[in-house]
């Protein structure tokens, strides 16, 4: 099973990890950051108690986290 076409030496051994990709021929390593670049853990969620809200949303179970409108 052939991977990916690495960068760096242009062979297709560029196999796909839990942190993005590295080439096992050439040790060629690309990181993917975590959330969406924003790095880090999330604040904790109060219904499914992981910290995964990020921008008033919950990744896990999917609650909206937001102020009432005052009139």
């Amino acid at each position: 099973m052939a991977g990916k076409l690495c960068p760096n030496c242009a062979q297709y051994t560029f196999f796909s990890t839990p942190t993005g990709r590295k080439c096992t021929k050439c040790g060629y390593e690309m990181i993917i950051s975590p959330h969406e670049g924003t790095g880090g853990r999330g604040s904790k969620c109060p219904n499914c108690n992981k910290f995964t809200v990020r921008n008033n949303k919950c990744t896990s179970c999917g609650a909206r986290f937001e102020l009432p409108k005052n009139s």
